[in-house]
């Protein structure tokens, strides 16, 4: 794992200096503290910093064939780089490292553009080709890892975080009206989107590349599965079972040592059964809890599931003391909005592990492919609520149940009979009336219909099951841009690298070719993931309550962190009164504080979007980092 960056002047002519490439890439220095580099060519430069995983000696990027001047700088991890070095040995190609990273530049040489369709890992990448002076950036399958870019005035800027193209005085901070009206739909901002005008992030399963006729962008991941309806769930657990085992196996991949990020579920659970029977010594495992006075907190079950595989058991408890501090160190780190609750206490999580192990593997990703969220419940079984009520019945419904948020977005959007529409409703944090009354003139200057982020996703799987399409849909865009965006930001904040297993394509590819019901049978969730589960876990911790990862923030904010909102989104000169109205965001808090309405989600979002637009604006100062407390079990 590590962190580029860099600049090409495809129009004009760059007079580049090594000293100021290195300079922007020590802004992520947290992403690789372990070595540096640069490469220059022409107006073409990378700023380089690595943590160093596989081949900890040998591996130093950027890497340059002497042959042909291609060169690369490579943020990820390719878990199948054995395999690939070993088929290009055999076509002739000779290896000065162990490196992942030189199969990536090799297989360059020999496929070109397609080397992305060989590699099974994650990954934001950057190869120069002299030759054709052509520049390659991509992205991941599934977006992984981060990757910005920002075309200005002839000159193509990129890097794994914004901070290294926004510290170039070329590039003027001004915030994207259209990205604030996303991120009040949303909660996030979707791909290509960025708060700020004119940086873009490189969406997941895409490629960009560069040369004297311009930028181009294109999705190159556009494999769509063709759902095998005949298969029976015996089978199908059978093979999940041993995809699932083999995946895990092969992320194990490191010369250093690997840990595991434990929550009390089912997912987090598997994948440290697997680790520990591939590990020949105890794994060290890592959870973050709020204290037994909340409903939400699985810090005991993470335990229980730690002490079952005698894993070496950290735990961690966060306060609401810790939450402002760490809530700005967190949006300095992501760069963006998050609704995600669960942000700081990731962070938290994430500097303690740094302490101990480089590398972890996380449960993160399975919701999404295996329909583990109540919304997809509503989309299973959709089709026969709007035969029975229709649209008008739905909002009725909806009508009588103020308070309950999430049923009313979901009873409201199942009237809708456009799939793209109804999952676009699904996905309201802001309904469309909050924002008319929330519209100030900054938000004015928005045009951009969240409709149309939807339907890009949609298209090319109209052809499927609409139940199929959601999954498809969110696996890519909620998931990417939401809670793959800060895993990899915080935990890299921290000098560590997070893998995803469950995301490993050789997995995904299967899972995404199962029919509905092996993944919702009736009320059941995730029911083949589940079925597999029994292999690697007692059946007890299979179907353990499943509580989510949250935090008390709900009464947070109607109590402690009241202070929080006068000093951010109720101050006369913030973001968001320039953007929104300042009436209209008071009225949102005192419904929160009274209980007339839980506006927990709408809040977060205001707050984080006034705290990172504000970051971002600003000068980019380092906020002071957070107390926490801390205890450890064995």
């Amino acid at each position: 794992m590590c962190g580029i960056s860099g600049q090409y002047g495809y129009a004009r002519h760059l007079d580049l200096d090594a000293a100021v490439l290195a300079a922007r890439a020590e802004l992520i220095r947290h992403r690789g503290p372990d070595s540096d580099g640069t490469f220059v060519d022409g107006s073409l430069g990378f700023g380089f910093r690595r943590l160093a995983i596989i081949d900890v000696d040998g591996g130093t990027q950027p890497i340059v064939d002497d042959a042909t001047g291609c060169a690369i700088e490579f943020n990820g991890e390719i878990y199948n780089y054995r395999e690939l070095r070993a088929e290009l040995e055999v076509r002739g190609h000779r290896f000065s490292t162990s490196s992942d990273t030189e199969v990536i530049l090799r297989g360059y040489l020999e496929w070109g553009d397609d080397v992305v369709h060989h590699l099974n890992g994650i990954f934001g990448v950057a190869i120069w080709d002299p030759r054709s002076r052509r520049l390659l950036l991509a992205r991941d399958h599934f977006g992984v890892k981060p990757l910005y870019w920002s075309d200005l005035g002839g000159v193509l800027r990129f890097g794994s975080e914004m901070r290294t193209i926004l510290d170039d005085p070329a590039v003027e901070r001004r915030l994207d009206p259209d990205a604030v009206r996303l991120l009040l739909h949303f909660g996030y901002l979707p791909s290509p989107h960025t708060l700020i005008d004119g940086v873009h992030k490189l969406g997941p399963g895409h490629l960009l590349t560069c040369d004297a006729e311009g930028v181009r962008v294109r999705r190159y991941d556009t494999r769509i599965a063709t759902i095998d309806h005949s298969i029976d769930e015996r089978r199908a657990v059978a093979e999940y079972t041993e995809l699932f085992d083999a995946a895990v196996t092969r992320q194990m991949v490191s010369d250093v040592e690997v840990g595991c990020l434990l929550s009390g579920g089912v997912d987090s659970g598997m994948v440290l059964s697997v680790a520990s029977a591939a590990s020949s010594s105890p794994i060290q495992t890592f959870t973050v809890g709020f204290g037994d006075d909340f409903d939400h907190d699985e810090s005991a079950d993470a335990a229980e599931t730690a002490r079952h595989f005698g894993a070496r058991h950290h735990d961690l408890r966060v306060t609401v003391d810790d939450v402002e501090a760490l809530l700005h160190e967190c949006l300095w780190h992501v760069e963006e909005p998050v609704l995600s609750q669960s942000t700081f206490a990731y962070q938290l999580m994430t500097r303690e592990v740094r302490d101990h192990v480089k590398v972890v593997l996380t449960g993160q990703g399975a919701d999404e492919p295996w329909a583990g969220y109540d919304r997809y419940l509503g989309e299973r079984y959709g089709a026969r609520a709007r035969w029975l009520f229709g649209s008008t019945a739905a909002s009725a419904v909806a009508g009588r149940f103020g308070g309950a948020e999430r049923f009313r977005r979901a009873t409201e959007s199942l009237g809708l009979a456009d799939p793209v529409d109804r999952f676009t409703a699904i996905h309201t944090v802001f309904e469309p009336r909050l924002v008319d009354e929330l519209g100030g003139p900054g938000l004015a200057r928005a045009t951009i219909d969240p409709r149309d982020v939807v339907r890009r996703w949609q298209e090319p799987v109209a052809h499927l099951d609409e139940f199929s399409q959601l999954l498809h849909i969110d696996t890519r865009l909620s998931l990417a841009d939401d809670l793959l965006l800060y895993g990899d930001k915080l935990s890299m904040s921290n000098s560590v690298e997070a893998r995803v297993p469950i995301l490993d394509r050789e997995l995904m590819a299967y899972v995404e070719s199962l029919p509905p019901q092996m993944k919702l049978r009736r009320r059941t969730a995730k029911y083949v993931h589940k079925q597999a589960a029994e292999h690697f876990l007692p059946k007890e911790f299979v179907y353990r309550q499943k509580r989510g990862f949250a935090t008390p923030i709900d009464r947070w904010f109607a109590s402690e962190l009241v202070p929080l909102l006068e000093r951010t989104v109720l101050r006369p000169d913030s973001v968001c009164a320039e953007m929104l109205d300042p009436t209209a965001i008071r009225r949102l808090v005192d419904d929160h504080r009274s209980g007339r309405r839980n506006h927990r989600r709408q809040l977060t979002t205001l707050v984080s979007l006034e705290i990172a637009a504000a970051q971002l604006l600003g000068d980019g100062a380092h906020p002071a980092e957070g107390r926490h407390t801390r205890e450890t079990t064995s």
